[in-house]
């Protein structure tokens, strides 16, 4: 293709980076173009190195799955890049001997197979707590990658790229500003975070709130919480908000006094790159007593732990729906458990079991 079409192709996907939905595909349509490859990616990893997306253009479904399930823990060149400014090129071929290559399984049952054999990466952001390059892959190395990927043409797209990427960056942070003012007047944090609980933004609120190491706080750049029953469902929450039709709810207690209820729902797109899913939640705290402990609830209504736990869950406002999926068992388990809970209790409506469970001694 005409490398001046490539360019202008490449140029009018970047214009539209601060879209609410930009035209990712088209980006890597025109990179690979531009560049002259057989295929694209784009990649983002948190900053504990999980996969937070992976984004082709000429990329076929059975490779991204075998990359995104096997490979991508194999993968040789994302470690190199750790660090690495946003502007920064990466060759295989310059990081990378004939003979070590050879050796390594990344390139013999990776990149080989899949007609890989040389990769030219891009660095578009480098943070703690988010990193992601765009890459071009060619079947045939050159050994004058470096040439073309310095050159004027080239140069123009990286450079408006790297503009478009500080543009979107600065609508999110514009976007979550704004949202900060508006849930602060209401006496709320929020934060973003990925589906495995790395925090990308958070309001000052909230990084007080963690920082005083009570109800929730952060652990490697990550929401932890020291119970290990707690952080299970936390994490259930993180990994189900991206795809729920309505928040999940869920209430941690506060190890001095009062509880943290937590709404978590699908981010708006403005905030992602590529396909990434990330979670919006907004932080209350309740400076009250704790819920009551489950022994206690147990011991004063004749239930059993499970119960209690059900009992728990409508006291911190959760729907018996919202409890079954946090805790990985059938919502009619749940209702089951329900009903016995009124039976007990001797209760009829869900409002009174949960006004009988609050004032539990």
């Amino acid at each position: 293709m005409n490398r001046n079409l490539a360019l202008q192709r490449t140029l009018d996907a970047v214009a539209h980076l601060s879209d609410r939905e930009p035209p990712w595909t088209a980006l890597l349509q025109g990179m690979q173009q531009l560049i002259g490859g057989d295929s694209a990616t784009l990649i983002l990893i948190d900053g504990s190195g999980e996969l937070l997306n992976f984004q082709q253009h000429d990329v076929s479904p059975a490779t991204e799955r075998v990359y995104t399930e096997h490979f991508f823990a194999h993968d040789i060149v994302a470690p190199l890049t750790i660090g690495a400014p946003p502007g920064s090129w990466f060759d295989t071929q310059e990081l990378f001997s004939s003979s070590l290559l050879s050796r390594e399984a990344f390139y013999i049952d990776f990149m080989c197979q899949l007609r890989m054999r040389q990769l030219l990466t891009f660095i578009i952001e480098d943070s703690p707590q988010r990193r992601g390059g765009l890459t071009v892959q060619r079947n045939m190395p050159t050994s004058h990658a470096r040439r073309d990927l310095e050159s004027t043409t080239v140069r123009r797209a990286t450079s408006a790229l790297r503009r478009g990427m500080a543009q979107r960056d600065a609508m999110a942070r514009q976007w979550f500003d704004t949202a900060e003012s508006a849930f602060d007047g209401f006496g709320e944090a929020i934060c973003l975070v990925t589906p495995r609980g790395t925090a990308l933004r958070a309001s000052a609120r909230a990084q007080e709130l963690f920082s005083q190491g009570r109800a929730l706080r952060l652990r490697g750049g990550r929401l932890w919480h020291p119970s290990v029953e707690v952080q299970r469902a936390l994490q259930s929450a993180l990994e189900h908000a991206p795809q729920a039709r309505e928040p999940v709810r869920l209430s941690i207690p506060d190890e001095r006094a009062g509880q943290c209820r937590l709404e978590l729902v699908p981010a708006v797109p403005q905030l992602s790159l590529g396909k990434e899913a990330l979670v919006f939640i907004r932080i209350h705290h309740d400076d009250t007593r704790s819920l009551p402990p489950i022994d206690s609830l147990c011991s004063s209504f004749g239930i059993t732990p499970a119960e209690a736990r059900v009992l728990t869950a409508l006291m911190a406002g959760q729907s018996p729906k919202q409890h079954a999926v946090l805790q990985g068992v059938s919502v009619h388990t749940v209702r089951s458990q329900v009903t016995s809970l009124m039976t007990k209790m001797e209760c009829t409506r869900q409002v009174d079991l949960v006004r009988k469970g609050l004032l539990a001694p």
